[in-house]
């Protein structure tokens, strides 16, 4: 009598759980391709959803091992609902496979051709970055501006230095975002100053350039006590740290743009833009993630395109290319959808029409940002890359 009252039980629980794990499989099927779907879609004009869309493919290197873990529920998905004669499951789940596989296979395929890249770096630990020293390089509208430094290993004399600037849309971000990247630039026997500046709004397209300058020198007058050679002084800066970079190397003497402190001027050995806007006009006017990139420019520049165009003109690196200018190492993630491959390919050629000596480095299906991910295909392939730049310009 117990087992006949049972039974009925037992299979009801088996259908729930069955239910359950069908219903999971199907999620997770659809979910994967979906993501697949926006990191190898490309741009499609969906309105307020392409910049959704395109954040979801810029997350995909960071999914890396969850995509791995999805992938393999994809093929036993597929597996067991073909036994089981479930013929739409078993689509989804292998669609789900293929698309992971692809995921993880095609960026690795691509940089491996290109560079020594390796799994398990992709996957090791975040170095731990400790700064040797934190100064006040300024104090302006009440504001302390500060840098962290970071001094040279295994200097035998005066090192040379590097100063970086930090991205995030010139209104967000920190000095100690990229902490491990500046103490591997120290750990390879470069002084490294990383810096604040001041952020959006109010509008910092004047100021923060004039605070990166301040910085400038501020280095050069105390490069000594640091271990840094002041007549050798190079700058490195991610996405708007990158464009400030470049705005500080370009326009020395430029009274549009001096320093927010009393130092005197002075051009740089070399300058490092990775994934940096050049051309402000063509960022408002074509990017892929068109409603972040009018939000990051309004704030920082204080109007539209529409409002201010000279202005845009005026706040572009790519306006003060001359002959003048340092030897510059521009950095691209070949499916950036915010900072598009024109943007370092502009730059490039205005550089090459004025005898300056370029490198470029374009990274197939890097997205904006990948610095962030010490192990990312891009930032094992940048930096033998950077080693090699900085080894024969900064001094």
């Amino acid at each position: 009598m117990n087992d006949v009252a049972t039974e009925p039980r037992r299979t009801l629980g088996r259908r729930l759980i069955g239910g359950l794990g069908r219903g999971l499989a199907w999620a997770i099927a659809a979910l994967t391709v979906l993501i697949g779907l926006a990191f190898f879609g490309g741009s499609i004009p969906l309105g307020p959803a392409e910049d959704a869309v395109s954040t979801v493919a810029m997350l995909v290197p960071w999914l890396t091992g969850t995509l791995i873990v999805f992938g393999l529920i994809g093929i036993a998905t597929a597996a067991y609902a073909w036994r089981t004669r479930r013929r739409a499951l078993a689509t989804a789940g292998a669609l789900a496979g293929i698309a992971a596989s692809l995921m993880c296979a095609v960026p690795w395929g691509t940089a491996s051709r290109d560079a020594d890249v390796s799994w398990g770096e992709y996957f090791a630990a975040v170095p731990q970055a400790t700064p040797d020293a934190t100064e006040t390089y300024t104090t302006v509208d009440g504001q302390d501006l500060q840098v962290d430094v970071y001094e040279p290993a295994g200097a035998s004399g005066p090192a040379p230095a590097i100063i970086y600037v930090h991205g995030g849309g010139w209104s967000g971000g920190s000095r100690s975002e990229s902490a491990p990247w500046q103490q591997w630039l120290s750990d390879q026997g470069y002084a490294v100053f990383s810096i604040d500046y001041r952020l959006a709004s109010p509008p910092r397209w004047q100021d923060a350039v004039g605070d990166v300058k301040c910085a400038l020198g501020w280095v050069r007058a105390n490069a000594a006590t640091f271990g840094a050679d002041p007549a050798a002084v190079s700058l490195v800066g991610d996405s708007a740290g990158g464009h400030l970079s470049l705005m500080a190397a370009y326009t020395v003497g430029d009274p549009a743009f001096t320093p927010s402190c009393a130092v005197e001027e002075a051009p740089v050995s070399s300058v490092s833009a990775w994934f940096a806007p050049t051309d402000l006009t063509a960022l408002a006017a074509d990017s892929d993630m068109p409603a972040s990139a009018e939000g990051y420019l309004t704030a920082f520049l204080g109007a539209s395109l529409d409002e201010e165009p000279g202005r845009y003109e005026t706040a572009s690196p790519l306006t003060h290319v001359d002959s003048e200018a340092p030897a510059t190492m521009i950095v691209q993630g070949g499916v950036d959808r915010l900072v598009s491959l024109d943007q370092g390919a502009a730059l490039a050629q205005a550089l090459k029409a004025a005898d300056v000596p370029v490198t470029e480095l374009d990274l197939a299906w890097s997205h904006h940002g990948f610095t962030g991910q010490w192990g990312s295909w891009g930032s094992q392939a940048l930096r033998p890359a950077a080693l090699e730049f900085l080894g024969e310009y900064a001094g």
